[in-house]
Formats: structure tokens, C-alpha cells, sequence
């Protein structure tokens, strides 16, 4: 799979603190730009719908916001905590500690 570009956002939570990053394939390494292409694979990221939900709503619990642009195509998810399924998990970790990263060189 070939993927320009990730936008990632987590909002939501007890703080209300907004995580957000924009993922540039090329402009990672190379060895973390093949585990993201991993992950979005094992997730079949393009069969997954635009909103999942299916579990109640929880207060203060994080929404995820995942769009991938691949080859001019943009595939957008949009999830609660509670609605996320076990297999985006570890793509949301990989996207959080980028988002980390690219806010403390912002500082």
C-alpha cells in the first residue's frame, strides 16, 4: 500500500487536551513508515466505515480521528474509545507519539 499523507487527532478526554499531528510519508523513517503501512494493512483501514460506533458513549472519553490520503484517494475514521476496535490500537499508539513529537518541536 502507498500512503501520501496521515492526519491524526485525538480530542475529547477529562482534560480536553487536543493531540494532532500531520504525517508526511517522507518525511519519517523509513522503518517507521513501513510499521505504519503494517498496521493500516492489518486494519483493512479502507474497509473500516467513516464513524464507528457501536458501544455506549463514555463521558470524557478520547475521539480518534484518522484520514489517510493515498494516491489522491482519502479514506477519513472517526471513532470513540469505547467504539475502537482492538486492531487500531496499536496504529492510534504509533500516531500519538508522533503527534507528541511534532507538538514539542512546536514549543
Amino acid at each position: 500500500m502507498y500512503i501520501d499523507k496521515i492526519k491524526f487527532e485525538r480530542t475529547g478526554g477529562f482534560a480536553g487536551i487536543r493531540l494532532a499531528a500531520e504525517v508526511d510519508m517522507d518525511d519519517i523513517p523509513e522503518d517507521q513508515k513501513r510499521e505504519i503501512i503494517r498496521l493500516i494493512d492489518e486494519t483493512d483501514f479502507d474497509e473500516l466505515p467513516k464513524k464507528l460506533s457501536g458501544k455506549m458513549p463514555m463521558p470524557d472519553e478520547f475521539v480518534y480521528s484518522i484520514t489517510v490520503n493515498s494516491r489522491g484517494k482519502e479514506h477519513a475514521v472517526l471513532a470513540g474509545e469505547s467504539s475502537l476496535p482492538n486492531n487500531l490500537q496499536p496504529l492510534i499508539e504509533v500516531l500519538e507519539r508522533i503527534a507528541k513529537i511534532q507538538m514539542r518541536k512546536q514549543d
